[in-house]
């Protein structure tokens, strides 16, 4: 069974995220071949300017969604991590050779 999850058990991208990126390229996408259109064609329909700027619109709320689900899902990730536990505590680090007896100390 395959999972995207890596192997350090933090989850990874969720389904709403997935989803999200998505729906933003298929939105970017036809933005961009709607001005593309706009640029070449010239469209003078009536509707033409509320298509082509809410798809603009669009894009950019679906941008916005996008960011949020993701800043909510490294917040979650970082939360699991923090619950894996403190590292190992090892004492303070030696200083100036702490851990050599005085008489096997170079110079002397």
């Amino acid at each position: 069974m395959k999972t995207d999850d890596p192997p350090d058990g933090v989850p990874g991208r969720t389904r709403g995220t997935r989803v999200a990126e998505w729906v933003l390229c298929g939105v970017l996408t036809t933005a961009v071949l709607l001005t593309a259109v706009e640029a070449i064609a010239r469209p003078t329909a009536p509707w033409w300017p509320f298509v082509l700027e809410n798809a603009w619109t669009l894009s950019a709320v679906t941008l916005g969604c996008r960011a949020v689900l993701r800043i909510t899902e490294k917040a979650d990730a970082r939360d699991v991590e923090g619950r894996a536990g403190p590292p190992p505590d090892h004492g303070p680090a030696p200083q100036d050779g702490g851990d050599v007896p005085p008489s096997r100390r170079s110079g002397r």
